[in-house]
């Protein structure tokens, strides 16, 4: 049988992982999303229009100038000939759309990260303001991953990654965004305009 002072060190050791634990748990869960927030985690396999490019387009939000109106942030995928948009969001409330008859859900694993990519730019509302251009493919299908914080259905902040089809998965695109900032990698063979 343990002494008395050794159950109390046991039990007060205890408490003070139980309580490092905790704390650790809700520090990494509000780098997360804040409290409220709504997180869309999704991977989708997009037909790419006989293995042409792909085209992104992402920009800030916008202010009103004397030649037009104020325009959203924006971040959008194109792979068919006709140019529209097969994944694009703004800053926007129920702005997130995925063209179906494109793109399908996929089990892929696809990491939010640059690994692999060149850090291309980072834009900002005061300088800029968009990254636009294209990556070819030669592959059938490209995967596109992102993960969008939103707050009341408005998109606050996401990362996507956008990474050929086939079985060796190599990177094209990814992008840390928000209306105010966008920091873009691309892989060497994307072009920017």
């Amino acid at each position: 049988m343990q002494p008395s002072w050794a159950r109390i060190v046991i039990v007060a050791a205890a408490a003070a992982v139980a309580a490092t634990a905790t704390a650790y748990t809700a520090r990494a869960s509000a780098t997360q999303a804040p409290a409220g927030a709504q997180v869309v985690d999704k991977t989708y396999s997009c037909r790419v229009w006989r293995q042409h490019p792909f085209y992104f387009g992402t920009q800030v939000r916008l202010p009103a100038t004397a030649s037009g109106g104020a325009e959203p942030g924006l971040a959008s995928v194109t792979t068919a000939n006709d140019h529209a948009f097969q994944v694009v969001f703004k800053d926007v409330k129920n702005s997130l759309k995925v063209d179906k008859s494109v793109c399908r859900p996929s089990s892929r694993r696809v990491a939010l990260k640059p690994a692999g990519l060149a850090l291309f730019q980072t834009v900002t509302t005061h300088f800029v303001g968009h990254l636009n251009g294209n990556c070819p493919t030669r592959v059938q299908r490209v995967l596109v991953h992102f993960r969008i914080t939103m707050s009341a259905g408005t998109p606050q902040r996401a990362l996507f990654a956008v990474r050929k089809g086939d079985a060796r998965g190599r990177p094209l695109a990814f992008f840390k965004w928000s209306p105010d900032k966008i920091t873009g990698y691309l892989a060497n063979s994307c072009t920017t305009y």
